[in-house]
């Protein structure tokens, strides 16, 4: 992947004015993975299923490529899937084993200081009524710009450590976000900020970032990271009801031990949780602004994590 690197100057809540570089990704890479993971041969990526092990050997092979990983790991967890009736009744219980997928970015201190965990889970809902359920905006979308901010950092390196993961089960009760956290035992201590990434790319001009409502302090920290598109803030608070956002991925397991959070997403839309979530409906336009977008929120968050992160409770 190529990148040039821009230096604009922007004032930001956390710090004084100061010129910060943003990153410019050739979205040709994380559009061919993103096909790729959207594609029937991944069968929609079901955990558990053999289209889910095609999509994580495809993605830790890609993983494997990009130079700014220190380490590249597979992690098996297990957990337990509730078996429902056609009423949504619990009838039992089956389990299964998910697989989370880690690439480290070590910063100026190895191992040491905040860390910025980056996350996007690569699940899907797999084959219903002999139809395949590609999951292309939820959430091949996000999967893929992992690369791109992945490989940002190797144009312009990061302070702090950043950990990327591909995370497994999100359609089963966020499973993989909570092995993770288990895993990582709250991260030991370290302050922690939480950037996810979950259906980016299905929208003509908007994209959202949930977060601001519980660190408001992100809001104008974030607002300059826009290219190309509205960035729209909401989705994050209690009197939203149904539509706080807070709960509803993968960063809320990280905002219920109290790790801060930030979440790009768009609405829901007539292809959410439908067969019709192909990639041949993704506006690319609208997701390469969504790529730059991240990658340079990505960017933000590291230079000024310190001010941002917390330690788990």
């Amino acid at each position: 992947m190529r990148y040039s690197l821009l230096l604009a100057a922007t004032c930001f809540a956390l710090s004084a004015c100061q010129t910060v570089p943003s990153v410019i990704p050739d979205v040709d890479t994380p559009l061919g993975i993103f096909e790729t993971l959207a594609s029937d041969e991944m069968a929609g990526r079901r955990t558990g299923t053999d289209g889910n092990r095609k999509a994580r050997e495809f993605l830790y092979q890609e993983a494997s490529y990009v130079d700014s990983f220190k380490s590249v790991i597979i992690d098996r967890f297990s957990f337990e899937r509730p078996i429902r009736n056609a009423e949504r009744e619990v009838t039992g219980s089956e389990r299964l084993d998910g697989y989370n997928i880690e690439g480290l970015i070590v910063g100026e201190t190895p191992d040491s200081g905040p860390l910025l965990v980056i996350t996007a889970h690569y699940d899907h809902l797999g084959e219903r009524d002999g139809k395949i359920w590609n999951g292309a905006d939820d959430n091949a979308s996000g999967s893929a710009a992992l690369f791109a901010i992945a490989e940002s950092f190797e144009a312009k390196p990061p302070k702090h450590d950043v950990l990327v993961v591909w995370l497994d089960a999100e359609e089963m009760g966020l499973s993989g976000a909570k092995a993770l956290l288990e895993a990582e035992k709250n991260f030991e201590g370290r302050a922690v900020f939480n950037l996810n990434l979950d259906m980016i790319s299905q929208n003509e001009n908007e994209l959202y970032f949930a977060g601001a409502y519980h660190t408001p302090a992100l809001k104008d920290l974030i607002a300059p990271a826009a290219s190309g598109l509205t960035l729209s803030f909401g989705h994050d608070a209690p009197e939203d009801g149904s539509d706080d956002w807070t709960m509803q991925s993968d960063h809320g397991p990280f905002h219920a031990v109290g790790i801060p959070f930030g979440y790009f997403g768009v609405e829901d839309h007539p292809h959410y949780h439908r067969d019709t979530d192909e990639f041949e409906t993704i506006p690319q336009e609208f997701y390469a602004s969504g790529v730059q977008t991240v990658v340079n929120a990505a960017h933000i968050l590291d230079e000024n994590l310190g001010d941002l992160a917390r330690v788990a409770e």
